[in-house]
This record gives C-alpha cells, structure tokens and sequence, in this order.
C-alpha cells in the first residue's frame, strides 16, 4: 500500500525538508550554523576570550548574568503567583454557562461547532488508553460534539486495532464517532518516531471524509495532543469560550497554561520528576509573562480550516508541535498566536521499565525536544524575499526565535562554571580584586534566591497536590528535591539541546528517526 503512495501528496507543495524551495543553501546553512556556534561560544567563551586579552568582558558578562538572573527569579515567582490565581479562577467558572449567554454571530457558530480528536497511537496499551478516554468523555461540553480519530501505526496496526475495538466498545455511545485511519509504514522521506507524519495522515484523511458528507472544516475544532492527555473536564468549554469570543478564531490556537505531569509524577526517578515540574511551572510562567512569543507545545487546539490553510503538519520534519506555530506565522504574515486557557492538562512524565532506561529515555526525548532548533533556519529562510511581511514584523518575528532558541541555553552553565574555569587558565585572575569580590557576590546572590525555592515549592504544590498519606520527613525530601533543579538544567535540559545544535551546526542535516517515548511503567522490585 504504501509503495504507491508518495510523500510529495503529504508535505506542503512549496517546502522540500521544510525550506522553502526558492531559498539558496548558502543563506540556509548560515542559519543552521548560528545556533550551535553562539552556544559553543559561550560555552568556550573562558578560553576564547582570556585568549583574547578580554577577561574583563567576561567578568561584565557573568556579572550581567548574575543580576538579570535574579530578576528573572523574581518575576518567575510573580508569574507563578498570577498563574495559580487564573487557575483557581478558571476551574470555579462556569464556562457552558458563559457560552449558552452568547448572542449574535458567536451564538450561531457555537450551533454548528463540532470537535475533532487525533489521537496517535503506537504501543501504548489500554492501561494509558482507557484513562485518556474516559477523561474526554467527561467534557462538560459534550462529549457527544466530539469526532475521535485514532491514528494509528502500520507497523503496529495489529495491536491499535484491538485497541480501537476495545475503544468502540466502551465509548461508541458518548463520543460522536470514533474511527481509525493506518499510517502507511514505509512512504519514502517521511521521518520515523514522531507522531507528525501520522497525525498527518489521520487529519488528511478525516478532511476527505468530512468533505464527503458535504460538512465544513471551519465548523471543527481539530485536538491535537499525546494519547496520555487527560484534561479537566472545563478544559474543552473554557478553550471553546475563548474560540467563540475571539475575532481572529481562525488565526489562532488555544492551549492550556497548566500542562502538568500528574497521570505518574509521583512514580518516576527524582530528577525525572524535577525536570517535569519545572516544564509545568515555566510554561504557566511563560503564558502569563510574555505570553506574546509562545509557540505550540504537546497539545492544542486549532481550527480544522487553519491546518488545512497552512497544509498541515510537514512529514519530512521531526518536529511537529512548534513548527506548525512558525509554519502558521509565516504562511499568515506574521498574524498568528495563541490564547490559553488556566484549565490544568494532564500527562505522563518520562517513565520506563527501569530506572536506568528511564533516564535514557529523558535523554533521548530532550535530544528530539532540541532538535526543535530546526525552527530557527527554517523561519529565516521563510522570511527571505518574503515581502508580505513588513520588515518591523520581521524584527519582532527574529528576537521571538532567538529570544525562544538562544538566549537562555548556557546561562546557568556560564554561572557555574565560567569563574572556575577564567580563574585556572588564568593566573593573573586569581590576583585581580574581582576573583574575590564578584564570587563574594554572586555567594550572597544566590544564597538569597535559595529561600525562593519555599514559595515554589508552595505554588507547584497547588498545580501537583502532593499524596496526603506523606510523613514530615517525605515533605521536607521534597522541599529538598527542588535542589534539582540545578542539576538538571546542567544535564538534561542541556546537554541534549547542545548536542542537537551541534549536530546541526557541522551539517548532519535532518533525522530521519527519533525515539518515540514509550508509555511503560517503571517496575518496582517487591
């Protein structure tokens, strides 16, 4: 079957690996080269710049570095006090009830709105299957409004069709319809271990089927997540009011600010669980702070007719969720953004079936996580001979992806070790007054923020309610757990994003087949 089938019917027209077509290499291979080399340079920068003769240009950057930090800090605990307020907010109003008060235009959309549910599947079983499911049958908008499409792997079609029937079985009576499209297993330049070329697939084809019963894109919400979302039941409603109150609905997508790890947070390895976290409270932080430049993460919402505009979701492409916001952008002259909800979403954390292979796991989903970078050469090139787009909007359009890609990466690995490292490739340092007086600071600095880790440490546990059968000395572990935070921001959350820009900076060009995280719980020895 899919021999006959070729990728040119999948991907956009105008795009070959997701540049566009009349964009020289040469200016495409600069971009590719940029993030790996400004990471390398600060990650070199001791050396390069004590080679230099300019170890005070250094002191000023870590010095910089140091008190923006601090500032960053602060204004992260005042986004995560504003976040967990809209949350409480959202989950105490009652969003039918908003809708069902609408008049005019919106009233009459909300008739005809129906939802369109991709699920993609691989291996995972009904142990994460039926919880999904059984979440979004308890939409308080109706879970009889919602279409669920299954998309499903060739290669693994045997066990998602038992799957599906197990689905039908239990469900066919709360949801619209559930059916099931198979991803053909082997279409030549698709890239393998992502859920992008399958979800693809699923939505192509549902669009034919709708089109068939003669109904509109437009009238469909299309959700788009992991087969282990399971969001509150107020989600749907909340991300539907919005929708309807929204004058550029159809240039828009919506997400949750509160994507938690909740479904196994409690089950994983530590810095598993601290790396979770921190994702949670970043991301709310993120909304409520500068909500202007988030892209799309895991799951969204989005109008049917917007995918289909911007030709859905590219298979030649390893990454699917925060390229369909660059894609969007670009393909809608720099009008598109998102609008997010304070309904909490929940997911699984990294787990496997041991401890080790776990971590591996982290490892592996961060690397394809920092491939994400692909976003950066590819808008630019996007944005070349692009005169539809004003070059102000240009600007704004070039901070958002270095501001997102760039800016953040080594800044802790700079704090940490960039002192450490001037002071033993450089003897004259260790004499000079700032070897003393701006670790002396920094000390201070950072003892001070220490205590911020209580305030966290009380607003996280508003998002993830920690099991009410924990001793005192299991609430003071997890106070000191957040201490990983540091650990994991040298490790996981760096090493793989450095790795991917590397990779891409001597030219290795696109994966082709990533690691899709498996849905496997740890096995604890009795």
């Amino acid at each position: 079957m899919s021999k006959k089938i070729s990728i040119e019917q999948l991907k956009p027209h105008d795009r070959k690996d997701g540049y566009p077509l009349d964009v020289p290499r040469w200016y495409i291979r600069i971009f590719e080269i940029l993030p790996g080399a400004i990471t390398w340079f600060f990650i070199l920068s001791p050396f390069i710049l004590t080679f230099l003769g300019l170890t005070e240009l250094l002191i000023f950057h870590i010095s910089f570095l140091t008190i923006y930090w601090s500032y960053r800090c602060i204004r992260f605990l005042v986004g995560l006090l504003i976040g967990t307020n809209r949350m409480k907010r959202d989950i105490n109003t009652d969003w039918v009830e908003k809708i069902k008060k609408l008049k005019g235009k919106p009233a009459q959309i909300n008739k005809n709105l129906k939802y369109v549910f991709v699920c993609p599947i691989v291996k995972e079983g009904m142990d994460v299957l039926k919880p999904t499911f059984e979440a979004w049958a308890k939409s308080d908008i109706g879970a009889e409004k919602i279409s669920v499409v299954i998309a499903m792997e060739e290669r693994f079609q045997e066990e998602c069709i038992k799957n599906y029937k197990e689905i039908l079985k239990l469900y066919k009576n709360k949801f619209r319809e559930i059916t099931y499209f198979v991803h053909p297993n082997d279409i030549e330049g698709e890239v393998i271990g992502v859920k992008g070329a399958n979800i693809n697939w699923a939505t192509r084809n549902f669009v034919k089927k709708i089109k068939e019963r003669g109904e509109k894109m437009e009238d469909y919400l299309l959700i788009t997540c992991d087969s282990d979302l399971r969001p509150h039941p107020k989600y749907l409603s909340a991300i539907t009011y919005k929708y309807l109150t929204d004058t550029k609905r159809e240039r828009r997508f919506y997400a949750t600010a509160v994507h938690t790890f909740n479904n196994n947070i409690w089950r994983v390895p530590p810095i598993v669980r601290v790396q979770s976290m921190v994702l949670t409270i970043v991301l709310l932080h993120d909304w409520v702070v500068r909500r202007h430049g988030r892209d799309t993460f895991s799951s969204y919402v989005v109008n049917l007719k917007c995918v289909d505009c911007v030709h859905y979701w590219d298979p030649e492409i390893g990454i699917d969720d925060t390229t369909f916001y660059w894609n969007s952008l670009i393909r809608f002259q720099g009008d598109f953004s998102g609008k997010e909800v304070y309904i909490p979403t929940h997911s699984d954390a990294v787990e496997n079936a041991t401890v080790i292979k776990t971590h591996i796991s982290l490892y592996k989903q961060q690397l394809r996580w920092g491939w994400g970078v692909i976003v950066f050469p590819m808008t630019f090139a996007a944005l070349y001979k692009n005169k539809a787009i004003n070059r102000l909007k240009k600007l704004s359009i070039a901070w958002q992806l270095i501001d997102n890609q760039l800016l953040f990466l080594t800044v802790i690995y700079s704090i940490t070790f960039a002192l450490p490292i001037l002071n033993l490739i450089n003897p004259e340092y260790r004499y000079s007054s700032a070897s003393y007086n701006l670790p002396t600071l920094m000390s201070y600095i950072f003892t001070g923020l220490m205590f911020l880790n209580l305030p966290i440490v009380f607003f996280r546990r508003k998002i993830t309610p920690v099991p009410k059968n924990w001793n005192i000395f299991r609430h003071i572990y997890d106070i000191i757990e957040t201490g990983l935070i540091i650990l994991n921001m040298l490790t996981f959350a760096f090493i793989p994003f450095v790795q991917a820009q590397s990779e891409l900076l001597f030219g290795k060009g696109f994966r082709k087949r990533y690691y899709s995280t498996e849905k496997v719980q740890i096995s604890r020895k009795k």
